[in-house]
């Protein structure tokens, strides 16, 4: 099959020979096609350009974002690692302190996840990362605020306990006897003292050595005029040979408040306190509650 061919003639102005150029139909269809895609890159450039600079504007701010994404969730996990340093911390504290007023619960044994105790796999999201972490903190701090209360509570348990235990001199005076067995001052028989015998002038305060409540003030056999202090726990107390009762059955007193004055009433040899100290009904010594003598 023979090719189509096209020629070009160039006539020149002088007298000189004329040119001929001859070439295929598929060279024309080329140089045309070419012409096309020149002239259709021409047009489709500028819009390639602007998309080109678009897209690089945005991935550019996606770049921007992402770094202070970066930035904002190193430091949130600093914060969230100090935070369960701080924590921490508190917890051992917290040991210590349970350790000292004998609280049988350790804040420290029940797992409390929070930071380190949990490995994300490469599926987890950064939020659910997080969202574990501060709910492990949040266990944490809601395991020791309990704790705390149990403390408070023992703590307070032992403050009723340490107010309501004598301590101290109740008068300001010297011993003249003291608790066991002794020669009657009276009779001269061998008798069992049940208490102690502080000497004093005649109206001197007598003072509460602890917290409690009267459970009788009057005249008794033997006493004379006479306070019973019911302190709780097991401890009372009992005071003789007042010469003057500044309290009633039912009231409450706290340690240090006047109970009455010393005096010489019922079976007495002079101006003096009997003093006695009850625990669990039975009477014992004073003198392991005494301490110091009052100022």
């Amino acid at each position: 099959m023979r090719r189509k061919f096209y020629t070009i003639f160039i006539l020149p102005h002088a007298n000189s020979r004329f040119r001929k150029i001859h070439f295929s139909k598929n060279f024309l269809i080329s140089i045309l096609g070419i012409l096309g895609l020149v002239l259709l890159a021409g047009v489709a450039a500028p819009h390639l350009l602007f998309k080109v600079q678009a897209q690089g504007e945005a991935l550019n701010r996606l770049l921007a974002e992402n770094r202070k994404l970066r930035e904002e969730k190193r430091h949130f996990e600093a914060s969230l690692t100090e935070m369960g340093n701080l924590v921490a911390t508190v917890e051992e504290r917290a040991k210590r302190i349970a350790a000292a007023v004998g609280m049988k619960r350790n804040p420290g044994d029940e797992p409390s996840g929070g930071l380190g105790g949990r490995r994300t796999s490469s599926g987890d999201s950064l939020q659910e990362m997080l969202n574990e972490e501060m709910e492990a903190l949040r266990l944490r701090s809601r395991r020791l605020d309990a704790s705390f209360d149990e403390m408070d509570e023992i703590l307070r348990a032992r403050e009723r306990v340490l107010a309501s235990t004598p301590v101290g001199y109740p008068v300001q005076g010297f011993c003249s006897d003291g608790y066991g067995w002794r020669n009657d001052p009276m009779t001269g028989d061998r008798e069992f003292h049940r208490g102690m015998d502080i000497v004093a002038p005649v109206g001197t305060p007598v003072l509460a050595p602890a917290d409690g409540v009267i459970a009788a003030a009057g005249r008794q056999a033997g006493y004379g005029k006479m306070v019973q202090l019911s302190h709780g726990y097991g401890y009372s107390t009992r005071y003789g040979h007042l010469s003057e009762i500044l309290v009633k059955p039912g009231q409450r007193v706290r340690r240090g408040e006047v109970l009455g004055r010393v005096g010489s009433t019922g079976r007495s040899t002079g101006p003096h306190l009997h003093y006695e100290v009850f625990k669990a009904g039975r009477a014992v010594n004073p003198y392991r509650y005494l301490g110091t003598r009052p100022a």
